[in-house]
């Protein structure tokens, strides 16, 4: 491949870019953010299966990272389910009544 090299003035703009696209204002950052987080959530919902074959556009490059990071993150919560459902399921039913009550105080007024 016979690639010319960036002038002074083309790289100091793609440093630039590349610096930016690390604040979290950036709307690049924003859209990586977000479709990271959107995989890892259809990970937890569809599993992992499924999540690795409808994988998110442009990702690509981190493809391998990021399904290592879905499987780990996905076999955590598993066993955080495991271990911890009957807790959280003592926790819920207590709450979700009261919920319940509060929404029909709400529609009586």
């Amino acid at each position: 491949m016979d690639l010319t090299a960036l002038s002074s003035e083309n790289t100091a703009s793609l440093i630039g870019q590349l610096h930016n696209i690390a604040k979290k204002e950036n709307c690049v950052h924003n859209i990586i953010d977000q479709r990271i987080r959107l995989f890892l959530k259809y990970c937890l919902v569809c599993g992992m299966q499924e999540s690795l074959r409808d994988f998110p556009g442009g990702l690509s490059l981190i493809e391998g990272e990021l399904a290592e990071l879905g499987w780990k993150f996905f076999n955590l919560m598993h066993h955080n389910q495991q271990v911890f459902s009957p807790y959280y399921a003592e926790i819920l039913k207590n709450i979700i009544p009261q919920a319940q009550a509060q929404e029909t105080e709400v529609e009586s007024v």
